[in-house]
């Protein structure tokens, strides 16, 4: 590849991201029109059979350290609102088989949604682990923080928000 040719990559790389960027800032803070989830056991989820419910879905996959390691914190995310009406889903790209044989030696509490590349790219995920509330009313809002107690934080005070909204 000759200099030239690394330089446009490089220039329609940083063009790509930015537009990502400029689409991630639309749909944050926007009403959801359409959402279509099948969990590891085929149960089909959309905006229709969770109206009223507060949705987090926290993107990730098997092969990231971080990932996995916030396990446990979105296990006890999930236990502090067991009785309240917030469904917790974890999408990934990583296919079935792959997942089951993952989740014989870690826990995540979650519905679990695999081969979800339509709902990352939807939402153009640009790192994992990311999360996103969705409020009782379909409006979207990422949730993006370098410090993962703060993730955490800011999780914990939108479902409580979207709760009372």
């Amino acid at each position: 590849m000759t200099k030239e040719e690394i330089k446009n990559k490089e220039i329609e790389q940083k063009r790509k991201i930015k537009a990502e960027k400029e689409y991630r800032n639309e749909l944050d803070g926007s009403k959801l029109e359409e959402l279509n989830l099948e969990d590891i056991n085929g149960v089909k989820f959309n905006l229709e059979n969770l109206k009223g419910k507060v949705i987090v879905l926290n993107f990730w996959f098997t092969q990231c350290k971080p990932c996995v390691a916030e396990f446990p914190q979105l296990n006890n995310l999930k236990e502090k609102y067991k009785n309240q009406d917030v469904e917790f889903f974890a999408v990934t790209w990583n296919n079935k088989e792959t997942i089951e044989k993952f989740l014989l030696n870690h826990k995540l509490d979650f519905n679990i949604i695999p081969n979800g590349k339509l709902i990352i790219d939807k939402f153009k995920i640009p790192h994992y682990p990311y999360n996103i509330v969705i409020d009782k009313n379909g409006k979207v809002e990422y949730i993006n923080d370098i410090l993962v107690l703060n993730i955490f934080k800011k999780l914990e005070n939108k479902i409580n928000k979207s709760l009372i909204d």
